[in-house]
């Protein structure tokens, strides 16, 4: 399971006092372990605040905290990475961890709420519901606008870009004229090993189907229209991709979280021609069955859409309004 800043700076910390790298009567400040771990000091106020409750430290008269349940004689000492090595690892925390901890479940608020229409999101509010730093909250809403879920406004405020009927049509038209042009530069590089894989798997799916989760359909969603598209080996046509990436969270948010999955499997023979076409090394073959697929897909998640914005329910976070 994947741990936030703190779950992982309260472990590293606790297993050195346990093991007695951290010697009783030491005093911890949040300074020194804040520039140590290269973190702000946020997180670690937070750690020595829970380290203290379960008595693994202690206050005392001083600045800081003691290791021990209660005060005895000080150390004073600088740390240092010898007193967080374990199994020859240095002491550090996983940075990008903590803001993609994060990502699944705002990501499905915003999506959710994009579909209904137009939200204004709060940055402060989105940090304090989170209970992490605006460092974190800052990267997790770079991310997001990437990918093109949502736009800044204003010095902490963002907007929600809604999702209507229009710009999914447009997210699709933009997709049509990039990805074919992708998949048949991508069929000339992909290995044959790689292609099999993907239909080995597209049938194992396709045999299970409906007893699959969602994160498998956006596995395989991705598998195609972001892996194998990748290996057009054009960054500049991949950024102005990523940009309609909305289409694919419709799926991954709504069918079997919000909306019961389909009777039908929604995509896996389609995708499975893609796939024999590349394989075959048919080039522009592959990549008509891709334009294809994608004309087809868009009258499916509009219609899921539809289906979401006339039945669907949502809880809006405190972070949106």
């Amino acid at each position: 399971m994947t741990q936030t800043l703190r779950d992982q700076l309260y472990t590293a910390l606790k297993q050195s006092i346990v093991g007695k790298r951290l010697e009783p009567g030491l005093v911890l400040l949040e300074g020194n372990i804040a520039e140590l771990f290269g973190i702000s000091r946020s997180p670690v106020r937070q750690t020595l605040s829970r380290l203290h409750e379960e008595q693994y430290i202690c206050r005392f008269e001083g600045r800081g905290y003691l290791v021990g349940a209660s005060p005895g004689e000080v150390v004073r000492r600088a740390l240092s990475e010898h007193d967080f090595k374990q199994l020859g690892h240095a002491p550090k925390v996983d940075r990008i961890v903590s803001w993609r901890a994060h990502i699944d479940s705002v990501e499905h608020d915003i999506v959710l709420c994009s579909i209904k229409g137009a939200f204004e999101l709060n940055e402060l509010q989105l940090s304090k519901t989170l209970n992490v730093s605006r460092t974190v909250t800052h990267q997790i809403l770079l991310y997001l606008q990437s990918i093109g879920l949502v736009e800044k406004i204003k010095y902490n405020s963002w907007s929600v870009v809604p999702l209507n009927d229009q710009r999914l049509h447009n997210l699709y038209e933009a997709r049509r004229q990039l990805e074919p042009y992708m998949i048949a530069r991508a069929t000339k590089h992909m290995p044959e090993s790689a292609i099999k894989g993907y239909i080995t798997k597209l049938k194992h799916a396709a045999e299970s189907y409906p007893d699959i989760k969602g994160e498998l359909l956006d596995e395989l969603e991705n598998d195609l229209h972001h892996t194998a598209v990748s290996l057009g080996d054009n960054q500049e046509v991949m950024n102005m991709l990523r940009r309609t990436h909305p289409i694919l969270l419709v799926s991954k948010h709504l069918l079997g979280r919000v909306l019961k999955l389909p009777d039908q499997d929604p995509f896996f023979d389609e995708h499975l021609w893609i796939f024999e076409k590349m394989r075959l090394q048919q080039p522009a073959q592959a990549g008509k069955a891709v334009a294809t697929h994608l004309e087809r897909s868009e009258s499916k998640v509009l219609d899921r859409l539809i289906n979401f914005r006339e039945s669907g329910d949502i809880n809006i976070p405190l972070y949106l309004r």
